[in-house]
């Protein structure tokens, strides 16, 4: 008897051709229409599994989230070395996401300045898994009296910010400067000027 081939899992699909478009077109720019077509079903079908199109962008965000696991490598960090080796594990790690995945940084690229639901679920996803790790770290370091005294959210947004520009606009900034940039540059150039702004001085008082 000819085994019966299973039907793909239609949730699944959706999910795949929604990332794509999404990643091309944007939140804005891609209807529920044009995914239905790309799936081969109607629109009905795929509010049988998503409530609404910002809540599949929230399912595709999370997906790609999950995918690389990045809370899971980010715990597997915690409490290791000194403020320098914990910066560049985070840029290592944003940057490689990045050359490993393409279509997640053009996702972040092309809905981050779409709606606040839209807005919201990136920073969710992608961006405050690494600035909760990093502002954990710095308070660790604080409390060991290897960092100043800082405000570890606020220093842990304005540094993750800047790698995460890195990532995503690393070729724009080739084609306005005609200057050949590598992302990992972010890495040997910005990392430790972070690090020695924040690193205690050898016998100096902890001040507020």
């Amino acid at each position: 008897m000819t085994p019966t081939k299973r039907r793909p899992d239609r949730r699944d699909q959706i999910l795949r051709e929604a990332t794509t478009l999404f990643a091309g077109g944007g939140f804005e720019g891609t209807s529920v229409r044009v995914i239905a077509r790309a799936c081969g079903i109607t629109e009905a079908a795929i509010y049988r599994h998503f409530e609404s199109k910002v809540d599949l962008y929230r399912e595709v965000i999370s997906a790609k989230a999950h995918q690389h696991d990045i809370e899971g490598y980010l715990a597997a960090q915690e409490g290791r070395g000194d403020i320098e080796a914990v910066l560049t594990r985070i840029a290592e790690h944003v940057l490689g996401l990045a050359a490993g995945d393409p279509e997640l940084m053009r996702l972040m690229f092309a809905n981050s300045v779409d709606s606040n639901d839209v807005a919201t679920a990136l920073f969710r996803e992608v961006r405050l898994p690494y600035i909760t790790f990093l502002t954990g770290e710095l308070q660790r370091l604080m409390d060991a009296g290897e960092v100043r005294k800082v405000d570890p959210f606020i220093t842990s947004r304005c540094f993750v910010g800047m790698v995460m520009d890195c990532a995503l606009n690393v070729n724009v900034w080739e084609e306005i400067t005609s200057v050949e940039f590598q992302a990992n540059d972010v890495v040997c150039n910005n990392v430790p000027i972070f690090a020695r702004g924040l690193s205690m001085p050898a016998g100096a008082p902890t001040t507020n």
